[in-house]
């Protein structure tokens, strides 16, 4: 019992490190299955709707990669990081909320663990908006 507590604790930790990594895509996600539903309502067939759905979060991500990092003016670009954070800091605070209940805390620290999740995690979205560096690096082999 102790080791699945363990392995438990592991997994949860493991699970806010990927949400911290992927936290800029939050808003293409949200955009993409938005589009997917509205399309499936309106009886497209699944080829159309996945593409769709597919190409609308990519080329959401990559023009709020694009005018973050332009000579855009500064309200343009505070808005587009605003969108992105905005969403990231949601999902944040809604896998605090997860986490914080499965730990069976007492409702002030789960809210204040949910709104600290959501704070780190919209500040994580914003960094990797702004960063140039694309994608993970693998690791150097020195010898």
């Amino acid at each position: 019992m102790t080791l699945m507590l363990i392995l438990g604790a592991v997994a949860a930790c493991y699970c806010l490190l990927l949400l911290f990594r992927c936290a800029t895509y939050a808003l293409p996600v949200f955009a993409g299955l938005g589009l997917v539903f509205t399309l499936r309502d309106h009886g497209f067939g699944w080829s159309v709707i996945v593409v769709a759905g597919l190409l609308a979060g990519i080329s959401l991500h990559a023009l709020g990669r694009h005018l973050t990092r332009s000579s855009a003016p500064l309200a343009v670009r505070l808005g587009v990081i605003l969108m992105f954070v905005g969403a990231a800091a949601a999902a944040g605070f809604q896998a605090g909320a997860a986490l914080s209940a499965l730990a069976d805390l007492d409702p002030f620290t789960q809210r204040s663990l949910s709104i600290l999740i959501g704070l780190v995690t919209g500040h994580a979205s914003w960094r990797d908006l702004r960063s140039l560096e694309r994608g993970i690096e693998p690791p150097a082999l020195h010898g």
